[in-house]
């Protein structure tokens, strides 16, 4: 059943069908740089970071059993789980403002390459728990660094089940890549000419993604990054250093996002300054189900 009053809610809450559960991550060794998105993932703390497990070119499930999600309470079908609220802080004036936005990662594709301009071709197929891809977006997330060729990315995908022709699209404008010294920077996301921040930018008319055929640099670079294939649940303001921001999912913004079984939550911070190394970020998650 579904959470349909605040009787529900407390029901759930006194019948133990919630959790909460604490993270951290912490910046690294190099400062972020404002405008930009970075994949938290990748970062140190707790969950532990991301190493980008599988093989390259061939797509990598992820579940609330991978090492790096946060947990939210298992698998409760046939009750429908939602996120009730979040928080978080950080210590670092640089550290604000700054957006924290949670993802549900259906998987990746690891080990692409940005040293060639050969299309790469993508294998296996997503097992999706948003059946037909609706809501689902892709970002890149840098696994080895950069250097500062200019290079665009174009893809062929396939969107979201219309009934029509899905397959073969292309995204909707020229992208390109920006050159960091920071794993973990989602390279398209930044604030020059032709960036898009935080996601890739779909075909007119697509919501959403269910597969990737292949990846196309327009110039050879170095390094290497994964494309990762996500679902947005909600964003989370930062707005004053050391003062702990939280959200409630039903009263301050009502939608109470439902949380599927298996899902893999990560975050994405959308910088709004040049944040130093080695800030810290903490928060919470809490879920609730009926």
């Amino acid at each position: 059943m579904a959470i349909q009053s605040l009787n529900d809610i407390i029901t759930a809450m006194s019948s133990g069908k919630s959790q909460r559960t604490e993270w951290n991550k912490i910046f690294g060794g190099s400062a972020a740089t404002a405008g930009r998105a970075y994949d938290f993932s990748g970062l140190g703390g707790n969950p532990t970071a991301n190493t980008w497990s599988g093989s390259a070119l061939a797509f990598q499930e992820c579940d609330d059993t991978t090492t790096w999600s946060m947990t939210h309470g298992g698998n409760v079908t046939p009750d429908i789980k939602h996120l009730l609220n979040l928080g978080a802080i950080t210590t670092a004036a640089t550290g604000v403002p700054g957006t924290l936005l949670l993802v549900d990662v259906e998987g990746y594709w690891p080990g692409i390459s940005n040293n060639t301009t050969s299309a790469q071709t993508l294998t296996g197929t997503p097992s999706l728990r948003s059946t037909d891809g609706k809501g689902l977006r892709l970002f890149w997330s840098q696994t080895a660094v950069a250097g500062a060729t200019a290079q665009n990315i174009a893809l062929s995908y396939t969107r979201q089940n219309t009934g029509g022709t899905d397959t073969g699209r292309s995204l909707a404008a020229t992208t390109a890549m920006t050159a960091s010294a920071i794993v973990s920077h989602i390279s398209h996301a930044g604030v020059a000419a032709n960036n898009y921040t935080p996601f890739l930018p779909l075909g007119g008319g697509d919501s959403g993604v269910q597969n990737v055929a292949t990846v196309t640099f327009s110039a050879a670079n170095t390094g290497t990054g994964a494309l990762v294939l996500c679902k947005p649940l909600f964003a989370l303001p930062l707005g004053i250093v050391s003062v702990y921001h939280s959200m409630d999912c039903l009263s301050q913004f009502p939608s109470l996002p439902i949380i599927p079984d298996g899902a893999c939550l990560s975050w994405i911070f959308i910088a709004g300054g040049a944040v130093v190394a080695n800030t810290t970020f903490a928060g919470h998650i809490q879920s609730i189900w009926d």
